[in-house]
């Protein structure tokens, strides 16, 4: 790596206008070389581990995880190391990635100084990229973990181009998908015949066990979905990165995790139908576990959007879209949950339940210029007007009454006539 006065002679020469044949731009490139040739592939040492692609690793789970399905870790043994499954800790992801990483987020933030260019920045994130695709949930886990400090707390904010958060927020938008996860009902052939509709069902049932066989060697995949949601969660609840990455991937992401949401939930209803919920031996989370963690971010990401102060920002469409989607989302799912035919935990139902009050007590503390703006919530609030739910049931009277006033007023004025004292 260029010496001290090296790079000083690089960053002085800086905006000179040098040639893409100066020595510097060549050490650039054999940087770039090293990390796609030797340091990339390194992380093929994770991918040969034949622990590394299933079993209990509660050391995985995010913070304030919150189970109702599987049997949640003992805290006396992860102190005594009981819970790790009898692997210890002389794995290559234990012993060997941290310092990896280390050096080559180093190799980067010095190549930002010397070559005033961010292109390792690029080779650090598609290293990153490797470890999301991974079969390896540990390794998966790892890297967004190092991709949330990689971009918090390495890089400076000044560092970090619209297009690095872009490539980030596409990482992570990916990593919330269930790849191979079938579709929602079989495929219909306009004018299929008898035979070649047998031949769509077993090919649709094939396509339902295969996913069903890659899940169970696979499983702690399952690992992903709740940090994929804690990282994208800590960045949009950090004020600078939030200034600094823009409303635009502020509202992706919060898409993208709605997307994921739905995934899971039709990846748990396909394990469900097929396989036995977990009994008393400790796995990996169940799909609806991560739902609910997820949901618990989304909450916090929704309340941000609801009480920004540009107004601009919150009647756009992208905005006004993911709102409802969401927001429906949320709704719905409190009302099925809520349904005799729908098995609910108590814990479920009490978490669901705080973060539909949440978002209604929001919406009922807008003012009327952002609540008109909302049109397309009158119907979702409709639904819940016969909930159980006292609090809830009060809260979306009170809101749709004040969103019934709003209309009549508007309507009166678009008349030409002025609002009497009795509609106000």
């Amino acid at each position: 790596f260029p010496s001290t006065s090296c790079n000083e002679k690089v960053c002085a020469n800086g905006d000179s206008g040098e040639s893409n044949s100066s020595p510097q731009h060549g050490d650039l490139q054999t940087l770039q070389l090293i990390f796609r040739g030797i340091l990339v592939p390194a992380l093929e040492f994770e991918e040969m581990d034949g622990n590394s692609t299933s079993g209990f690793a509660p050391e995985l789970l995010p913070s304030k995880f919150v189970h109702f399905i599987t049997v949640p870790p003992i805290p006396e043994a992860d102190e005594s190391g009981a819970n790790d499954g009898g692997k210890g800790e002389q794995d290559w992801i234990d012993t060997t990635f941290e310092y990896l990483m280390d050096g080559c987020i180093s190799i980067c933030l010095r190549s930002l100084v010397a070559f005033n260019s961010d292109s390792l920045v690029e080779e650090v994130l598609a290293m990153l990229n490797s470890c999301l695709l991974s079969d390896s949930g540990h390794l998966a886990v790892k890297g967004l973990r190092r991709l949330q400090q990689f971009v918090s707390q390495d890089l400076e904010m000044k560092d970090i181009s619209d297009d690095t958060w872009a490539t980030v927020s596409h990482m992570l938008f990916r990593v919330l998908s269930i790849r191979g996860l079938p579709p929602l009902s079989l495929p219909e052939k306009e004018g299929a015949t008898e035979e070649q509709k047998k031949y769509l069902e077993q090919e649709y049932d094939e396509t339902m066990n295969e996913f069903i066989r890659e899940q169970r060697f696979f499983s702690n995949r399952r690992y992903i979905g709740c940090n994929a949601a804690m990282v994208i969660g800590s960045l949009l609840t950090n004020k600078l990165i939030e200034e600094t990455m823009g409303v635009h991937w502020y509202i992706f992401l919060t898409s993208g995790l709605g997307k994921g949401i739905k995934d899971w939930e039709r990846a748990a209803e396909i394990l469900d139908s097929k396989t036995a919920r977990p009994d008393t031996t400790p796995s990996p989370p169940h799909y609806l576990e991560n739902v609910l963690y997820a949901r618990r971010w989304m909450t916090k990401f929704l309340l941000s959007l609801l009480t920004q102060r540009d107004l601009s920002t919150l009647e756009s469409a992208p905005c006004q879209r993911v709102l409802k989607e969401e927001t429906e989302s949320l709704l719905r799912a409190f009302l099925a949950k809520g349904s005799a035919d729908e098995h609910c935990s108590a814990i479920e139902m009490r978490n669901i339940s705080g973060m539909v009050i949440d978002i209604l007590e929001c919406f009922n503390s807008l003012g009327d210029d952002k609540l008109s703006t909302m049109k397309w919530l009158s119907p979702l609030l409709s639904a819940c007007i016969q909930t159980n739910n006292g609090t809830i049931r009060t809260s979306v009277q009170i809101l749709l009454t004040r969103m019934l006033k709003g209309a009549n007023q508007t309507s009166s004025m678009a008349n030409g006539n002025t609002p009497s004292e009795d509609t106000l």
